[in-house]
């Protein structure tokens, strides 16, 4: 862990407890490794992130996906990014706006109900909004950059979960 007083290290080892849900922690001061865990966490308390820029993952991955081991446990870089920020994160997924699949930048992030999802919480009201003015499914695929089926698909569950019968 790297902090420049004894008051900021706590607060972020308090930070960084919750993050890895850990209820006990012991700070130890002195020099640390700076594996990609630490350059993460230094990079967090610093808020040295870019929002122009990329922030590519050195460590793990577990399908494609960010990852880190600790405790015995494998915690997902991104997830683990909003628990450290405090952020609510109540049935999301974080993913790369930048469709990067190796970047962790939480300037990035887009929050998708879904994991596999091709359309962010924003793209599905836009796909409602187009949807309500009377657009087609390809021109709403045209603008949101995915194919036709998807809107078909994301529009019949819109329906479903709505309880309407709208026409598609």
């Amino acid at each position: 862990m790297c902090a420049s007083d004894t008051a900021h290290a706590q607060g972020q080892a308090l930070d960084i407890g919750r993050a890895l849900d850990c209820d006990r922690y012991e700070i130890k001061y002195g020099a640390a490794t700076e594996g990609a865990v630490s350059k993460l966490f230094k990079k967090l308390a610093f808020n040295e992130f870019s929002q122009q820029q990329c922030e590519l993952w050195e460590g793990s991955f577990t399908n494609n996906t960010p990852c880190f081991y600790a405790f015995g446990k494998r915690y997902y870089v991104r997830t683990t990014i909003l628990k450290y920020l405090d952020i609510p994160r109540d049935g999301v997924i974080p993913k790369p706006r930048c469709k990067n699949a190796h970047c962790i930048n939480p300037y990035h992030f887009e929050y998708c109900a879904e994991k596999n999802t091709k359309l962010s919480s924003g793209d599905i009201q836009m796909l409602l909004a187009f949807h309500s003015q009377g657009a087609s499914a390809k021109q709403i695929a045209k603008a949101l950059n995915v194919n036709r089926s998807t809107i078909y698909r994301k529009l019949k569950d819109e329906c479903i979960h709505s309880g309407t019968a709208r026409h598609l």
